[in-house]
């Protein structure tokens, strides 16, 4: 095992170790009818978790090695509905950009596959084509608040909570943690900081940035 999948192994775990951690509380106040979107499952680590409490699982992963190790771990549960397609503003399709590092075998790379060409952990020339979906015409025909959505799409997340916020969406959810990718993405510092203050400005508390 070479030295960049051995940090990325690493890293993996860590984050799911502490995502659990910070979904404890959520584990107890969801349950049967409860519902739930997992926008970027990857290999449905966090969605197998919220699945035990009895709520509906609704789970994102346009990454199709990443999407075959979701269905061998959560293809059975009856409470969790696995789409192969990624989330963003709109319906269409776009590029899914592979992570620098990887073979195109291995899992442990796709949590960094993105749609953004400018994030700085990808190659541009390792790409495939992917289905996206509008995720706020998904929750309004739904027809029922969602209680939980997890928002970590490496970097589609920025044109997302810009639409949720224009359109007055935060109200179809009750809690939203989002991972934001700025760091790896430097055009979205400016984003970020402009969503960060339509929230404090409209007083938006349900949706939770940074949250790993």
């Amino acid at each position: 095992m070479n030295t960049a999948l051995l940090k990325r192994k690493f890293l993996n775990a860590g984050a799911t170790g502490i995502s659990y951690i910070k979904l404890i509380p959520d584990w107890f106040r969801l349950g049967k009818n409860s519902i739930v979107i997992d926008c970027g499952a990857n290999v449905g680590h966090i969605s197998k978790m919220l699945a035990s409490t009895g709520a509906t699982i609704i789970a994102f992963e346009p990454d199709p090695i990443a999407f075959e190790k979701l269905q061998q771990r959560c293809g059975n549960k009856k409470n969790i509905t696995l789409i192969q397609k990624g989330v963003w503003d709109k319906e269409t399709v776009l590029h899914l950009y592979a992570h620098k590092n990887s073979t195109g075998k291995e899992t442990s790379f796709t949590v960094g596959s993105s749609i953004i060409a400018d994030k700085k952990n990808i190659n541009i020339s390792k790409t495939q084509t992917i289905e996206v979906i509008d995720l706020v015409a998904f929750m309004q025909q739904l027809n029922k608040k969602v209680d939980l959505i997890k928002l970590d799409v490496e970097g589609a997340e920025i044109e997302i909570l810009k639409k949720v916020i224009s359109t007055g969406s935060w109200h179809l959810f009750k809690r939203m943690y989002v991972e934001t990718h700025e760091t790896k993405i430097l055009s979205h510092v400016k984003e970020l900081r402009c969503i960060k203050k339509l929230l404090e400005e409209k007083k938006i508390s349900n949706i939770k940035l940074n949250w790993i």
